[in-house]
């Protein structure tokens, strides 16, 4: 006679801050620390899952307090994809918001936990891993407060290619004869060999976005990301069909119908969906399932802390190969002062710029409370 599964008996939350040693940024704000609420499911076994969302912490923490985690407790602790069903019934009207990110917060600590019991590593739950590293792209450098906001760049792009990464992508977003002047700075500085992305972080109209795009062309970038709001369909038609360059976006888009609705636009030639806010590593395997359909290499989108960053590498480890100008998946990694992360494990580059995928149980991590306990603001128990 079989014997009954484990059960769900308790949820707690564990809102996070980390303050920085420097104040840094995009072209849309500037920031002085990090944070994030970590999710932890535990079952009536003793076993755990962690999950993510960084986006809006007490927000999402509100929800799952009232609605998704109630939806939880008592449930079969090895069927995350039943989980997130169960939770994805109380959406109502808001499917593309904080919600989702709440949502998949608790996704992601579903898998781990269900990996944990099991004794295997999430991409072996979510049907094999193709790949056991993955090659990195660096996210940065950003940029400061004040009348140079590159000033660092040159020094800080020097730290990356000693540490190994083989492609990059630059914060930027001033006006665009610095912008433009500061990318060939940068080009002479890799070379003409390495890949070379730009991030403008939603700061731009349209208009504004291209004037720039203009002078970033002559760098050849593999991409231009987020050059504006990331809800603005119709500007992502206006701008793509005048791009000098390849489109990228999708980290602040949330669940599966979002996502749909651009890659049928055709606006993006890269999609990135961020675990801690698409809806978890449930939606975001569909998420994959649709850009492949469509032909669209998916790089996931990589911030937050150690729980997310960890959870996207079984998440790029399970994504097709795409062959275009490079190979993807890529995997984003941000190498920038961040507690939440390298407080907690150790993210080396192999000597081809690449990452190792975690074969340790569940997601692999190594988390308590007594560890997180320097970053606590807030803790709260559902149980």
């Amino acid at each position: 006679m079989l014997s009954a599964p484990p059960k769900i008996r308790r949820i707690d939350g564990f809102e996070l801050t980390a303050k920085l040693s420097e104040t840094v940024g995009n072209s849309r704000q500037m920031f002085d620390r990090r944070g994030a609420l970590l999710l932890r499911v535990t079952s009536d076994t003793g076993a755990v899952g962690w999950g993510e969302t960084w986006a809006y912490p007490g927000a999402a923490a509100a929800l799952v307090r009232e609605h998704f985690a109630p939806a939880l407790l008592g449930r079969d602790a090895t069927t995350p994809r039943a989980g997130w069903q169960a939770m994805a019934a109380g959406l109502g009207y808001d499917r593309r918001g904080i919600s989702t990110m709440a949502l998949g917060g608790l996704d992601v600590a579903l898998w781990d936990l269900a990996g944990q019991i099991a004794g295997l590593p999430v991409h072996a739950l979510l049907g094999g891993k193709l790949r056991d590293r993955i090659p990195a792209y660096v996210s940065g450098p950003f940029m400061k407060p004040g009348r140079d906001p590159y000033r660092d760049f040159e020094a800080d792009i020097a730290g990356y290619l000693d540490a190994g990464f083989r492609a990059i992508k630059l914060r930027m977003g001033s006006d665009p004869a610095r912008d433009g002047a500061t990318a060939h700075k940068v080009r002479a500085q890799i070379g003409d060999a390495m890949p070379l992305m730009v991030d403008l972080n939603e700061g731009f109209t349209v208009e504004g976005a291209l004037a720039i795009a203009r002078r970033l062309a002559e760098v050849d970038p593999v991409w231009l990301e987020e050059p504006i709001a990331h809800d603005d369909l119709p500007g992502y038609r206006r701008f793509a069909a005048k791009a000098p360059m390849p489109l990228a976006g999708g980290e602040a888009l949330f669940g599966l119908r979002a996502f749909r609705d651009y890659l049928t636009a055709g606006v993006f030639d890269f999609i990135q969906p961020d675990l801690g806010l698409c809806g978890g590593l449930s939606e975001g395997m569909r998420i994959s399932a649709l850009c492949e359909a469509f032909d669209v290499a998916l790089v996931p989108h990589v911030w937050g802390s150690v729980v997310n960053f960890q959870a996207s590498l079984h998440f790029a480890a399970c994504l097709p190969e795409r062959r275009g100008r490079l190979r993807w998946p890529l995997f984003e990694y941000d190498p920038s002062e961040n507690p939440l992360r390298t407080a907690f494990a150790s993210h080396p580059l192999d000597a081809d710029g690449a990452v190792a995928v975690p074969d340790a149980p569940g997601l692999g991590l190594d988390l308590t409370p007594e560890r997180l306990a320097p970053f606590i603001t807030n803790h709260w128990t559902i149980e």
